[in-house]
């Protein structure tokens, strides 16, 4: 029977870093392989390192989250810019993007071409909406 893989404080100081250094599980994983006691599988780094990764990584998200929409509701206390911060927050949260803009130009029409549907169709079968009607004057 196989010995069962110990937790090491070691491997668990190593997810730590790759989680605060922004790497991806997967390249955590493969990083640690040259360690004693590494996880020979994903299966088995997620077993005993996952919930460490998913809490630290968690954590680290919600303090940049909130920093990006404090910066985009009140301004980067540098520079009072809150271009960037906005559109980040619209685009991951908003589902906006400036692809999707659409730029309206308002166009004045002339009111006398503006001409109803009706009576434009009306004037195209013939019928003359602007003579008296002559059933009910004679």
């Amino acid at each position: 029977m196989a010995e069962k893989l110990r937790y090491s404080k070691i491997i668990e100081n190593h997810v730590l870093k790759c989680v605060r250094g922004a790497v991806s599980k997967k390249d955590t994983f493969h990083s640690m392989q040259h360690l004693q006691n590494a996880p020979k599988s994903m299966t088995t780094f997620y077993k005993h390192y996952g919930s460490l990764w998913i809490k630290e990584h968690t954590e680290i998200m919600s303090q940049i989250g909130a920093r990006v929409y404090d910066q985009a509701l009140n301004g980067d206390p540098k520079d009072g810019v809150t271009f960037k911060s906005q559109e980040l927050s619209l685009r991951a949260k908003g589902g906006w993007s400036p692809q999707n803009t659409v730029n309206e130009v308002e166009q004045e029409i002339d009111p006398e071409l503006d001409i109803a549907a009706a009576d434009q169709l009306m004037n195209l079968l013939g019928f003359d909406n602007d003579e008296p009607d002559k059933e009910n004057n004679g």
